[in-house]
């Protein structure tokens, strides 16, 4: 392809995945009490206690795609300095340990212990979003796994609806670090644009569809749709 033509490519799927998540996500039952300040407190323990193992697996399987595709990150240095910037960041922000280390501060503030989390069997709409987004990263093409990860974007969106609807159950600014640290980076052209800026390269080098059954758009469609059904699988599980 182009760079004309990939960058069109890659905006389409974004447009399916930002589609997506607005049809099917942000106006879901979860998202919807969320808001109106009416979610229960046994959701919200259930989502943080599910949502912990996403969190820290996803980001251990991201560090692995720097050596999966070191071929690819050589010939292209400034994608490379992105993927190690990138990986790095969710390590090191806001200190050692990373995103995943403020969860705990934040299961505190609901009532959730750091064993609870880290002990949590996983109801299986958590089960099947873990293993379906590290998979993403340790064993796919090149071009499926950045159209996956394109929906990144979306977790800016969502951080910033619990970000401005947690102080209504009494979680403080504090407490809610993780939120605003995934805003600022997932909806961030340098950090979460770079899985697009990396699948545009690869497509004008002629990776594409390898496997049947993934085209690129799906990859980016059902990334958001498995987030939708931990979602609503952490609503109907808890009362």
């Amino acid at each position: 392809m182009t760079p004309q033509e990939a960058k069109q490519t890659a905006e389409a799927i974004r447009k399916i995945i930002l589609d997506t998540y607005y049809r099917e996500v942000q106006p879901s039952p979860f998202f919807t009490d969320l808001r109106a300040g009416t979610l229960s407190r046994p959701r919200l323990q259930g989502w943080i206690k599910n949502w912990y193992s996403f969190a820290l697996e996803v980001n251990t399987g991201m560090a692995t795609v720097y050596h999966q595709f070191v071929g690819f990150f050589k010939r292209h240095p400034e994608l490379e300095n992105r993927i190690a910037q990138k990986i790095g960041e969710e390590f090191t922000t806001p200190a050692i340990g990373g995103h995943a280390r403020m969860l705990p501060i934040l299961g505190n503030a609901l009532g959730v212990s750091a064993d609870e989390m880290i002990e949590c069997e996983l109801i299986p709409e958590a089960r099947g979003l873990v293993d379906f987004f590290v998979r993403s990263w340790i064993d796919i093409p090149l071009a499926e796994c950045f159209a996956v990860h394109m929906e990144e974007e979306i977790f800016g969106f969502i951080s910033r609806d619990f970000q401005q609807s947690l102080p209504k159950y009494g979680v403080t600014k504090d407490a809610m670090k993780y939120f605003r640290i995934h805003e600022e980076a997932d909806l961030d052209e340098e950090h979460g644009g770079t899985n697009q800026a990396i699948l545009e390269v690869a497509l004008q080098e002629g990776y594409g569809n390898e496997r049947a059954g993934w085209p690129l758009e799906y990859c980016g469609k059902i990334a958001v749709q498995m987030i939708g059904n931990f979602y609503d699988g952490v609503y109907r599980r808890f009362p």
